[in-house]
């Protein structure tokens, strides 16, 4: 068996995606972080996330703006600072980041439901003929005063796909049914475009879905959490997920059995 290759980090994996031109479109704008690269997107954008590349579940994740005086910066579920200049801002980020090496990214401004940001996750697995096949979709409400749609860690909410476009953007079913269709196609795109690098079971891709319906990838996880689904109160996509993954486990047992 060969060895697994390291992960690659946000932003290599950015770059891996970069060179695919069918999901290239999906990409916020991303740099590694600097005092200049902070400076030249914070002017362009108002507003960005800086992140470990190395991160994972909304860990040290930081939301830097612009105030009308100033500069303000979210860390996690925080109650947001002001801060009065730039050299400041860079400081402090630092100070939070702990040697921790950042990417810095464009907030592409995510559509809200009564007033909290939500993100969505396309849950992508292998079955038991080692098939990529996408087994649920939901939608990843922000808890109070969080900067991050990560559940445990914002104390946020999971509902439907379905719901979460309702509540947020009044779409109609068949709006919503295309933007699945959308959902899963790019899903299996990510998921062809990670395998040249190195194979996996499972990727939770989570995407974002600005006010334009234009999707944005956020993060690629390659050890989802099956309890995610769980949350919900339609458990068939729960149920889909165990069985899908113990198929796949299952095939995998007989495989080596018969190669031992």
């Amino acid at each position: 068996m060969n060895p697994r290759r390291p992960e690659l980090g946000k932003w290599l994996l950015w770059k891996l995606f970069w060179r695919d031109a069918a999901i290239r479109p999906h990409l916020p704008a991303t740099r590694p972080f600097s005092d200049h690269a902070l400076e030249t997107m914070i002017n362009q954008y108002g507003s960005v996330y800086v992140k470990p590349t190395a991160g994972a579940r909304g860990r040290s994740v930081m939301r830097a703006y612009r105030r009308e005086h100033g500069y303000g910066l979210h860390y996690e579920n925080r109650y947001p600072m002001r801060i009065e200049s730039l050299p400041s801002l860079t400081r402090e980020i630092r100070r939070l980041a702990e040697n921790r090496k950042l990417i810095v990214q464009q907030d592409v401004k995510l559509s809200r439901v009564h007033g909290r940001s939500f993100d969505i996750r396309v849950m992508m697995q292998k079955n038991g003929k080692f098939q990529w096949t996408c087994t649920g979709i939901c939608a990843k409400v922000a808890g109070p005063h969080s900067a991050i749609a990560n559940v445990a860690r914002s104390r946020g909410t999971v509902l439907s796909l379905a719901d979460a476009l309702r509540e947020s953007q009044g779409w109609s079913t068949l709006d919503i049914r295309v933007l699945q269709h959308r959902l899963e196609r790019l899903g299996f795109a990510v998921c062809r475009r990670f395998e040249q690098y190195q194979p996996y079971a499972e990727i939770g891709l989570d995407v974002g879905i600005d006010h334009t319906g234009h999707i944005w990838i956020l993060e690629e996880n390659t050890g989802p959490s099956h309890l995610l689904f769980h949350h919900m109160r339609d458990q068939s996509a729960y149920r889909l997920i165990v069985k899908t993954a113990q198929e796949r486990r299952q095939t995998a047992r007989r495989l080596r059995l018969r190669s031992g």
